[in-house]
């Protein structure tokens, strides 16, 4: 294979990533520029194999599947909160009750809201 050499000016901050990431691959700078090349005229002229673009989508969707099992944890958090004021606001309005009684109130009100939104 003939190769021609090219002469290539990075400004600063791409050369550290490039210098940063191809010691992370453990290879040379000048090949993993000639993989970057490769990768971005690949995908300039849609040449992308099938595993590539498979991976590049189960990367994505394991980024969103990472980001909504929190927003879960999180809505259900806030709804366990907002259950938990509503039992107390109720209790103070009332007769005082024991931590015990108030403790499965919360619960059960939580519940019976998870329930509803069809969780359980």
């Amino acid at each position: 294979m003939k190769y021609v050499q090219h002469s290539v000016r990075l400004p600063l901050a791409l050369d550290k990533a490039l210098r940063q990431a191809a010691q992370s691959r453990q290879v040379t700078t000048y090949a993993l520029l000639q993989q970057c090349v490769r990768a971005g005229l690949a995908s300039l002229s849609g040449e992308q194999t099938a595993p590539q673009l498979t991976a590049q989508i189960a990367q994505e969707i394991g980024a969103l599947s990472a980001g909504l099992i929190h927003a879960e944890r999180l809505t259900e958090r806030a709804l366990y909160v907002a259950c938990a004021a509503y039992i107390y606001a109720r209790a103070a309005a009332g007769p005082r009750t024991d931590e015990a009684k108030l403790t499965a109130e919360i619960n059960a009100a939580f519940t019976r809201q998870l329930n509803h939104a069809g969780d359980i």
